[in-house]
């Protein structure tokens, strides 16, 4: 439940950054072209970086997580 919570705070947040981008982007007087190099350091890296710092540091917990996802949908195959 916790990593949904965490998942869905990524993506959201991903998604606001990519909003105000485009925003800022209509709104510059100059170029009016949608700033990739900003979407990925301000929106796209600090969303993925503690999930990388996670693997990093706690292998073992994604590993946990995996296999019981992997058991739950073994067990309802069988059912």
């Amino acid at each position: 439940m916790k990593s949904k919570i965490f998942l869905t705070i990524s993506l959201f947040w991903i998604f606001l950054v990519g909003y105000l981008v485009w925003v800022n982007g209509i709104v510059s007087k100059g170029d009016k072209s949608f700033r990739w190099d900003e979407w990925i350091w301000f929106g796209f890296v600090p969303a993925i970086a503690p999930y990388l710092f996670y693997f990093i540091w706690k292998p073992e917990s994604i590993k946990k997580i995996f296999n019981k996802n992997t058991e739950n949908e073994n067990s309802n195959l069988h059912k």
